[in-house]
């Protein structure tokens, strides 16, 4: 079954801290990109047609990449949704200012970032995802 992990509400520069260290993160375990994509409401100026995939984008320019598109006028890292895959998870860089990971199997990956959060205040807690009825059972 899914789980998620979900930070509180966050400042921007918190946010886009986030992001450069998974960035980071990543590239230390020898990852070299990860598929990206602009969401609800960027994706809709972002993507020329009704398709939106997924683009592979190096993970040394995934800062600069969302920066640039932000820096275009069609969107805002934590007034839009981002998602990235990287691994077996998937970030999203809610539109509501938090940050949710996705997974199926609980990972050293996932682990990291839970404790990383609770080390930093940021609040996090686990659930089960229930796709059908909402947001699920609380773990933690």
């Amino acid at each position: 079954m899914k789980r998620e992990i979900v930070t509180k509400i966050l400042e921007r520069t918190k946010i886009l801290e986030e992001l450069a260290f998974v960035a980071e993160y990543f590239e230390s375990k020898d990852e070299d990109s990860c598929e990206l994509l602009f969401g609800f409401a960027w994706g809709n100026e972002y993507y020329p047609g009704n398709e939106w995939p997924y683009e592979s984008v190096k993970l040394n320019n995934l800062v600069e990449k969302v920066v640039d598109v932000e820096e275009s006028g069609i969107g805002r890292l934590g007034s839009d949704d981002l998602f990235i895959k990287v691994k077996n998870l998937e970030f999203q860089f809610c539109h509501e200012s938090d940050i949710h990971i996705s997974y199926e199997e609980v990972t050293h990956e996932a682990e990291h970032f839970y404790e990383r959060w609770q080390q930093q205040g940021l609040d996090p807690s686990e659930w089960l995802k229930n796709e059908l009825k909402g947001p699920g059972e609380k773990l933690r």
